[in-house]
């Protein structure tokens, strides 16, 4: 296929024989409901002629020729109309296979005993309630490998094992139903999923037990403790999306004309790292690039952007190895991989006492955001009253809304400790899996809409 490319004048070709399996498996109350496995495997390809970047994709090595040429004539074709003007930034020429294996793998546990598991934590989960709850579990496994080569001698192989339990509580609350979920898990087996660690669980249960009996939240402008998964929601949809170059260069960003100045306090330094073993790692990106951790704001300053080849071609940097796609079907984006707030010297007790009166904000639910202007608006799953530097009452789902640079000018407080779950991403219809990682969060305000 390299040969292919070449031989229509192709400048530079890249090839990834991608395949990824994946099981789901849901329960509801303790019992299997459904189960389904899913096996997809095929080669995207990338091709730069004439400054024009070309993708097409195959399941089948016997289509791969036609899909090719059919590529090459496209970028001909868009060049009578369109100067091509990318290009990509030089990369070491790389060698390496990088395999992670699991303790205990999905695919050799017998159903059965994945039954039993399952059933246990459920029991396990239900003795601890003290409400009545409808509680469903859902299992995603997954094998991604990936095998990437390019016209300039790189050959890279990659292959990942992931593992994810996500817990759903409904309850009743005033007659209307009301839910909260929490995943767990990584990259691993099943030992990262708290079967053998049940009491991992009980934060979920003690949310899903005051959830009959929360306040409903009261607009205003509160002091607030970003729990870790909002201040990662909020960093990674407001954020990271505005750092990443491909936004940048096309005028969907915030930051835009930003780098070098002052955008928070100096407590604040923001790092992406693909090195945390979360569903975030890898070694490699999709374009055969090592990793490395990039420093994206040093002490309140802008510092960098997340790059790919030709956005650091374009900006006169360096590749960031950021350039990733969730199968061979996709044409690689710019994107996170572990992105989060660099942890402090503030504990958790210290942030509530420094608070002392205000609002925690809980996991978050999703919502809106735009990065070419920094409004955010997102939802949190539930959250709890600050009294006298202390958690009191629960408080029921609510909506956080702002601009995310008059939001981190207003961080006073950044938590002593990382904490990592499951996170994903959609950008351009194309959804990846990252790593929900970072500590705590204090500000000064936060409106609640």
């Amino acid at each position: 296929m390299l040969e292919t490319a070449q031989k229509q004048g192709a400048s530079y070709t890249d090839i990834r024989y991608g395949r990824i399996e994946q099981k789901n498996i849901i329960a509801e109350d303790g019992k299997i409901s459904s189960e389904n496995t899913c096996i997809n495997s095929g080669y995207g390809i990338r091709m730069l002629s004439e400054g024009i970047v070309t993708f097409t994709s195959t399941p089948d090595f016997k289509f791969a020729d036609d899909k090719i040429l059919k590529a090459y004539n496209m970028s001909k074709l868009m060049t009578k109309w369109k100067k091509g003007i990318s290009t990509l930034v030089e990369a070491p020429v790389t060698d390496a296979s990088i395999t992670k294996k699991p303790k205990i793998s999905w695919k050799e546990i017998e159903k059965e005993e994945l039954s039993e598991k399952v059933k246990s934590l459920d029991d396990y989960i239900k003795e601890s309630l003290k409400v009545d709850a409808k509680i469903e579990t859902d299992l995603f496994f997954m094998n991604w490998s990936e095998n990437f080569v390019n016209s300039e001698g790189s050959n890279v192989y990659q292959e990942y094992p992931y593992c994810v339990l996500t817990l759903t509580g409904r309850v009743l609350h005033n007659n209307l139903k009301v839910k909260f979920y929490h995943s767990f898990g990584g990259m691993g087996g099943l030992e990262v999923i708290p079967f053998n660690n049940q009491e991992e669980t009980l934060r979920f249960v003690d949310v899903i037990n005051n959830l009959p009996t929360a306040k409903q939240a009261k607009q205003g402008k509160y002091k607030a403790v970003l729990s870790e998964d909002m201040s990662w929601t909020l960093g990674h949809e407001v954020l990271g999306h505005s750092l990443e170059a491909d936004n940048v260069l096309s005028g969907r960003s915030f930051s835009a004309g930003l780098l070098g100045m002052k955008i928070a306090p100096s407590i604040v330094s923001v790092i992406d790292d693909p090195y945390i073993e979360t569903l975030g790692y890898y070694e490699f990106d999709s374009e055969g690039t090592k990793g490395r951790g990039t420093l994206l704001v040093d002490e309140g300053i802008l510092s960098d952007f997340l790059h790919s080849r030709i956005t650091a071609a374009a900006m006169d940097s360096e590749t960031s190895a950021n350039f990733r796609a969730f199968s061979f079907e996709f044409l690689p984006q710019v994107r996170m991989s572990n992105f989060f707030f660099e942890p402090k010297d503030f504990k958790e007790e210290e942030m509530y006492e420094y608070v002392k009166n205000g609002l925690y904000i809980g996991e978050g639910l999703g919502g809106s955001s735009e990065p070419q202007t920094g409004e955010y608006n997102l939802d949190a799953q539930y959250g709890r009253l600050i009294k006298d530097g202390e958690l009191q009452d629960y408080i029921l789902q609510f909506q956080v809304s702002g601009k995310m640079i008059d939001t981190l000018s207003k961080i006073e407080c950044v938590g002593d400790r990382l904490f990592a779950h499951p996170g994903s991403c959609v950008k351009n219809s194309q959804r990846l899996f990252v790593g929900s990682v970072c500590p705590k969060l204090a500000v000064s305000e936060m409106r609640v809409s």
